[in-house]
């Protein structure tokens, strides 16, 4: 495991630390960051796994309050969440599963106020603005995709039972990692790699604000420190999917070919980030191409 963190984490040393989801994308990382900085935590997880830090439980299970209760945590990091597809496939069950989820961990923190809840909502809570608005925190929402209007219920939910909370409006987020979801540029690299071509549906014109991990847990580490509220976390750069593409088919030496007859996904308006980098003091490591180069070059000899 690489340590990419420089930022000083002495806050964290001697805290009671519990991250849900802990085998999961933005989890796994989170917990390797900690490891190699030797900071203690506990991580839960609905699947099982082999790191000793972690144990085998359900959020959504009842039990759940009595572990978190016993730990009497300084920092719970929720990333035990349903991703935007389950929403998109399945509303009731996925919306009902989170729901529950953070019903236990409220329970679990009706004694602990001072706990600080640390949460992953999305982008897609934008969706339904323009794709031309610039949208900072204090936008009006009225999300028109399943995830948003689940994921801003789910906000206003926390900040009202739980007001010591930080919660992340998350971007597509790409590198390396344990991702257990569809992932955009990992398709487009396996694609490649299998017939020296990729597809991009429509012209590939959709904007994406791709966000490298090791940013995204760079200010996650961050969270103890700022002020609870909403932040905004999409990177400073928003690029079409056909220059995304374009970048890793020149790296791969393929070509890409255009679907015309598929339409192409939601475009969300681009996330401002000037609240998190004011409040956090530390800023985004490199642009997108930098971060997506150096992560293609880690991809490129697991393919």
């Amino acid at each position: 495991m690489k340590n990419y963190i420089n930022d000083d984490l002495s806050y964290l040393l001697n805290k009671n630390i519990i991250i849900s989801g802990a085998n999961g994308y933005i989890g796994s990382e989170l917990a390797n960051q900690f490891i190699v900085n030797k900071i203690k935590y506990i991580g839960i997880d609905r699947k099982e796994s082999r790191n000793f830090h972690h144990e085998m439980l359900n959020l959504y299970n009842s039990k759940s309050v009595d572990l978190i209760k016993s730990v009497n945590c300084d920092f719970f990091i929720h990333a035990g969440t349903h991703s935007a597809l389950a929403y998109q496939n399945n509303f009731l069950e996925s919306f009902y599963e989170d729901m529950s989820s953070l019903r236990n961990i409220f329970f679990s923190l009706s004694s602990n106020p001072e706990c600080r809840l640390i949460y992953f909502s999305s982008s897609y809570v934008y969706s339904g603005i323009p794709r031309e608005k610039r949208v900072s925190e204090d936008a009006i929402l009225n999300p028109d995709h399943n995830f948003g209007l689940a994921k801003s219920f789910f906000e206003q939910m926390i900040l009202r039972i739980h007001p010591n909370s930080v919660i992340f409006r998350l971007s597509s987020v790409f590198g390396g990692g344990n991702s257990s979801h569809p992932n955009a540029i990992i398709n487009m690299a396996k694609e490649i790699k299998e017939n020296d071509y990729l597809t991009v549906w429509g012209n590939g014109d959709r904007q994406m604000q791709y966000t490298f991990i090791e940013d995204v847990i760079r200010f996650i580490l961050q969270s103890p420190i700022l002020n609870a509220g909403i932040y905004n976390l999409g990177a400073d750069d928003y690029y079409s999917v056909y220059d995304t593409a374009s970048q890793i088919a020149k790296y791969f030496n393929g070509k890409i070919k255009k679907l015309p007859e598929k339409k192409e996904g939601v475009t969300l308006p681009f996330m401002k980030n000037d609240k998190l980098v004011a409040d956090s003091n530390i800023s985004f490591s490199e642009n997108q191409q930098l971060n997506l180069n150096k992560y293609l070059n880690q991809l490129s000899s697991s393919l």
